[in-house]
């Protein structure tokens, strides 16, 4: 049987756990090994969670280890992804007993796709992709690698999200917007015009910011 190790024990790494087990409890054939982070005391105060195990840097994979990155930042999920395969490391993805997936739409390398999400027909979702839950992608949409889509946000039919974007809980973009790489969209706006990479945007509707 595989074993899961999960990076990141802070907040979002006790979200995919409760995730893990959901999936395990619907006959995914898995155990949870425990958790990679660089603070050993990441867990402290909290009950009912494995242990931390090792930092990434200094964790020996085992055989019949599989890893899943739960880190919310792109750029830190790349970094701790790269740490893991550069060691031989294989990651999985988790979809949620509850998540609706469309007709041919394709999940890359280690999603995280979290409950009651919906990726409609012909999504493509690239490596390490992130949908919290109650997120919904439309059909013919793209989503690029290592982005994270928050709660309840929604990118409309044929939106083309790059890679390393964030999007925050509650956003909403409207259909045929590109979304460029690195680009942070606020919590609640709503997205009516192309975003241009590296950018923030926040509001309704979404204005570039600076931070």
């Amino acid at each position: 049987m595989k074993e899961l190790l999960i990076i990141g024990a802070r907040g979002f790494g006790r979200v995919v756990y409760d995730l893990a087990l959901e999936c395990i409890e619907s006959g995914l054939n898995l155990k949870i090994k425990g958790f990679l982070d660089d603070d050993a005391n990441a867990l402290n105060g909290y009950e009912g969670y494995p242990s931390i195990i090792s930092s990434v840097e200094n964790y020996n994979i085992s055989e019949n280890d599989v890893f899943i990155c739960a880190l919310g930042t792109p750029a830190y999920k790349k970094k701790y992804v790269d740490i893991i395969a550069s060691k031989g490391g294989h990651f999985i993805s988790l979809v949620h007993p509850t998540a609706a997936l469309g007709r041919n739409a394709v999940l890359g390398e280690g999603c995280i796709i979290c409950l009651n999400t919906n990726i409609g027909q012909d999504v493509k979702l690239g490596n390490f992709v992130t949908l919290d839950g109650y997120s919904s992608i439309g059909h013919d949409a793209s989503v690029g690698d290592y982005s994270h889509i928050g709660a309840y946000s929604f990118a409309a039919g044929y939106v083309r999200i790059e890679s390393g974007v964030v999007v925050h809980p509650g956003a909403k973009i409207v259909p045929h917007k590109r979304i460029g790489r690195d680009s942070i969209i606020g919590v609640g706006s709503v997205v009516i015009s192309n975003v241009r990479e590296g950018c923030t945007v926040f509001g309704n509707p979404a204005k570039k910011v600076e931070l």
